[in-house]
Order: structure tokens, then sequence, then C-alpha cells
């Protein structure tokens, strides 16, 4: 399946803010941003960035689903201790909030590192997962070193919307290069073709045709001898097609559910 972008390359106009409330009285050490009631909608970031990138994708969905979008520990305005965080942390902490929030069978969607942290949540805590969406999924086995993911990175960024790299560019020098990089070498590790195979959920595999970190090719490879999964190609997608092709997005959830 072929989805193509609604918004024109350069002419989104979304506001940089965060999605949604703080919880005040959750106790965990990841923030959580929430909106919206109805069924659980997950939404997770990759390595420095940030949930802002989630906001066109999380407005249209809180239309309708309680949407929980977390900060990541070391991301965003929740900077923690500054030390790399291996993904299996990152799932125990995003399912520890989900848990404190009462979630059980959502929808997740994760996004590059986000994909490998929804990977382990729904492997490792089955019953918060009941539809696994991985976009732009980390990391294309066949360039799992630190040297061409950031050269891939970097090939990516002129296929952006302008809105996306003013968001990219405040969140990484927020968590810092060294700091990425050492993460990245955390995220290089997980091993996201062999895990995938052990989620027992639907998954929907999401790649995009203008995104050299994750090409459809590597989609194909993550969906080969999986019956439940399928692979969708975002036409036009960059690697931040989580924000240029949120309404694309939300349609597969909306199916999903």
């Amino acid at each position: 399946m072929i989805l193509s972008a609604r918004l024109a390359q350069g002419k989104a106009n979304v506001r940089h803010e965060y999605f949604g409330q703080l919880p005040e009285t959750l106790k965990t050490r990841l923030s959580v941003r929430i909106a919206g009631q109805g069924p659980d909608v997950v939404l997770i970031h990759g390595l420095g960035a940030s949930s802002r990138y989630f906001t066109p994708l999380a407005n249209i969905l809180a239309k309708k689903y309680r949407v929980i979008v977390p900060e990541l520990p070391g991301h965003g305005k929740n900077m923690d201790d500054g030390r790399p965080v291996t993904v299996p942390r990152f799932a125990h902490e995003v399912a520890l909030a989900l848990r404190e929030l009462k979630v059980s069978n959502a929808i997740v969607l994760g996004h590059s590192m986000g994909a490998q942290v929804s990977i382990e949540l729904a492997r490792t805590w089955p019953a918060l997962v009941k539809h696994l969406l991985i976009a732009a999924p980390a990391v294309n086995d066949r360039e799992a070193t630190l040297f061409r993911q950031a050269r891939r990175l970097i090939q990516d960024f002129p296929n952006e919307l302008d809105s996306v790299k003013a968001i990219l560019l405040v969140d990484y020098l927020r968590c810092g290069i060294p700091w990425w990089a050492k993460s990245c070498e955390q995220m290089l590790d997980y091993s996201t073709i062999d895990l995938l195979k052990t989620v027992r959920a639907p998954i929907d595999v999401i790649c995009g045709t203008r995104d050299p970190l994750s090409p459809p090719e590597f989609g194909l490879r993550l969906t080969a001898g999986i019956d439940h999964a399928k692979l969708t190609i975002m036409d036009q997608g960059a690697h931040g097609f989580n924000f240029s092709h949120a309404p694309e997005l939300a349609k597969m959830i909306d199916d999903a559910n």
C-alpha cells in the first residue's frame, strides 16, 4: 500500500508547541503529555527528538482517542542525568508510565528509535499493546554504524519540512551531539529485525520513499516471514513523515482500532 502526502513539501505551518498536558500526579522518570478521550494511542519519539514533532498527528488523534506522548529520558525538557540510555531502559520507563495511567491494549506508534522502544514494549509487556505501528524504523541493519547513521541523517535533512528542521535542530542541540552519539551506539546494538519477529500483536511497518535512514527495502526485510505484519510505503515521505504525513498516519491508526 502506498500513501501520498497531503501537506506540500515546505508548506507546513504548525506552531512549535508541546502537545497536551503533563499529569501532575504521574510519578515516573519521564514526562508524559496527554490529551483527548477514548481508546488509548501511544506515540513514542526517536533519538534526539522530542514529543513536539508529534504535534500535528497528536492533535488529529485527540479528537477521538486518549493520546499519550512520552518524553523519553534525556530528551526535550526531560533531560534526566545526561547518561546514554538503552532501548530496554527506555521501554521500561514507558511501561511504568503506561501502567500508572492504567493503559492496556493500546495502539502504539514508534518513530525511528521510538520504533525500537515500541518493539521492546510490545514484546516485554504484551498486555499494553494491541497493535504496533513502527514508522521509519531504526536501524537499517545494512547501515548499522555510527558514521553511516550520521551520514544518512545529514542526507535526509534537505528532504524535511522547514518546520521539522526547526524542531529537530533545537532538540538535538538540547540533548547534545556527544550524548546523541553515545546513545546511538546503544540503538545500533538493538536487533530490530530479529526482535520484531517476537512481537505477537499485529504490526504495521511504514517507510518513506525519500528516507535514506529507513528505506522501503529495509521495510521489506523487516516484514519478511511475519504473517501478521504488513508494509506501507509513504510516497514522498522523508524520515520525519510522522510530522508531514500526519493525516495518513491518523487514518492508519483508525484502521488499526
